[in-house]
């Protein structure tokens, strides 16, 4: 993201209406309840719902062979049935019609493939049917491949030190219409191919299901399905494990979960971690992409200096998710753009800036994005805990918004919340606290608060260490600034311990319900200018409360960030 700064640079101003000036205003408008401090102040907290978060998934999956015995060929199979019993077996596998191959156990069981002309081990040929259970398959080729209209059965069986890939189900994607299933299988430890690429599974379009099973130790990606517009696939993935996905270097490595154009995709009771470019990245742009994360975990993001972006949903995507946990990422927590997201019990957790320096946020809405989420947590996220950037749109409630950090090369910004560029947010029953410059920032965009509590708010890490760039003298740590036509709509809101509670430039705030707003302990409970009407903004005001602060209305100039 590209950040324009600028400074509001102001010869002479004027903040008075028709009928009074800022003096009056400030004299007989705003009266302090106790400006001394002396007296006992109403703190006023807004009790929240923690997010329930998921248990990780258990897995028992199956150890590679272990015998060290030397090979002997592959004997032929009979009647649909190639049964093995221990050992070591030499030979590749073509299924044209239906067979069913099953060794004593994935220790004692192994199939190696070492001719390099072959597609994999076992290659499945169009509407031909496998099941597999109780091996191992290894070799110089792809492990498993599955053609058009292919029917792949997969169970408590160990796919690794293959070359290049563990399954590839329709290699060239198009027409696909396949079925897949793994339970209770470890596919990993796959040896990158000339051109570097290894995954897990690549699945055409069609059905799959993933159950009781691990994948790790690949380059590229650890599950991707392409889907074709009008085909979608049908994803299951539960109960299951992806990590160590350790690729980046090129768009289309480094992704725990990758997927395209058409699917409907349900992760549930299943964790991906250690991942270099995202956890879950889905894309398209016809709608045609379903997500649903249920008690899913992520976290550990790998350091790389290239783009990296959490859980990411890029293009006109409907996701849902319930009882999500997001640790350690890069980038972003979660990245929409354009997608309708639903979701109850988040955690967003410890989210730093990519490789390339950028984004580092907890939850980041652009380009039409709407979203609906309750119990929100989003603890120590770089720059902002939550931005929305652009025509988009979210309503939150029950959330905590906690010690986000400045970035960490400039130092700068480490906001609860940011809106920009004609956003809206609605956020009900919060509480926002110890981050920094602003507990939320609005520019040119509408806030709603209510039940909120903002509190806390520090200055820039930059502004400790004297090294700021952008208004180096300017501590800001405010609790809401607006600034360029934005509007702020609240009920029942709280701002204590900030330098400015409200900081304001031309922009309005209007109350609703009970108008009520608590400024506590603030070192100014108040700062206006640039203000229209100074009377509308007293009436919306007027049911304030003003106690502890070291004043209560200022009109000083601030610098303004024309872009976040």
């Amino acid at each position: 993201m590209i950040f324009v700064i600028v400074f509001i640079i102001v010869f002479a101003f004027s903040c008075v209406d028709s009928d009074r000036n800022s003096e009056d205003f400030r004299e007989e408008i705003f009266t302090d309840d106790d400006e001394s401090g002396s007296g006992l102040c109403e703190e006023k907290t807004v009790s929240i719902s923690q997010p329930r978060l998921p248990e990780k998934p258990v897995t028992k999956v199956p150890k590679a062979y272990g015998k060290k015995s030397d090979c002997i060929p592959l004997p032929d199979s009979e009647n649909g049935r190639l049964i093995l019993d221990e050992g070591c077996f030499l030979g590749c596998i073509r299924v044209e019609h239906e067979l069913h191959i099953s060794g004593k156990d994935p220790e004692s069981t192994l199939i190696i493939c070492n001719d390099e002309e072959n597609q994999a081990v076992i290659e499945v040929e169009n509407n031909a049917e496998l099941t597999l259970e109780n091996i191992s398959l290894s070799g110089k080729t792809r492990c498993l491949t599955g053609g058009n209209g292919s029917r792949t059965n997969v169970k408590n069986s160990n796919f690794s030190h293959c070359t290049k890939g563990g399954i590839n189900i329709c290699p060239d994607e198009a027409g696909c219409r396949a079925e897949l299933s793994v339970a209770n299988s470890f596919i990993g430890d796959i040896d990158e191919a000339d051109s570097g690429i290894s995954y897990g599974i690549s699945f055409g379009n069609g059905s799959l299901n993933i159950s009781g099973s691990e994948i790790s130790g690949v380059n590229s990606f650890g599950i991707a399905v392409w889907g074709e517009s009008g085909e979608k696939n049908k994803i299951l993935i539960e109960n299951s494990i992806i990590s160590g996905v350790y690729g980046g270097l090129r768009s289309y490595e480094g992704h725990g979960v990758y997927a395209e154009n058409a699917a409907d995709i349900t992760i549930r009771q299943s964790s991906v971690s250690d991942t270099a470019t995202s956890f879950v990245f889905v894309s398209g742009e016809n709608g045609e992409i379903n997500l649903q994360l249920v008690d899913f975990t992520a976290e550990n993001m790998l350091k790389t200096g290239e783009e990296q972006g959490g859980v990411v949903l890029d293009g006109v995507i409907s996701a849902s998710f319930e009882r999500v946990s997001i640790g350690e990422s890069r980038g972003n927590g979660i990245f929409s753009r354009g997608a309708t997201l639903y979701a109850e019990d988040l955690s967003i957790k410890s989210v730093f800036s990519d490789g390339l320096g950028g984004n580092g946020f907890g939850l980041q809405l652009v380009d039409g994005s709407k979203s609906s989420i309750k119990n929100l947590s989003v603890v120590s996220a770089e720059k902002a805990g939550v931005i929305l950037d652009g025509k988009c749109s979210a309503d939150i409630e029950s959330f905590e918004i906690l010690s986000t950090k400045s970035d960490a090369y400039s130092k700068e910004f480490g906001v609860g919340a940011a809106l920009q560029s004609g956003a809206e947010l609605l956020m009900k029953n919060g509480v926002f606290s110890e981050n920094r410059e602003s507990g939320i920032l609005v520019l040119n965009s509408e806030l709603s608060l209510e039940n909120v509590e903002i509190r806390e708010t520090k200055p820039r890490e930059c502004s400790e260490h004297k090294s700021c760039v952008f208004a180096p003298g300017t501590d800001f740590a405010h609790g809401i600034s607006l600034y360029s036509s934005s509007v702020l709509r609240f009920n029942s809101i709280t701002l204590s311990g900030n330098n400015n509670g409200l900081n304001i430039e031309s922009s309005d705030v209007f109350g609703f319900g009970g108008k009520e707003i608590s400024f506590n302990r603030n070192t100014t409970a108040v700062n206006a200018w640039n203000i229209n009407n100074f009377n509308e903004l007293n009436e919306n005001l007027s049911n304030s409360r003003y106690c502890g602060n070291g004043s209560v209305f200022t009109a000083d100039l601030q610098p303004v960030r024309e872009e976040f």
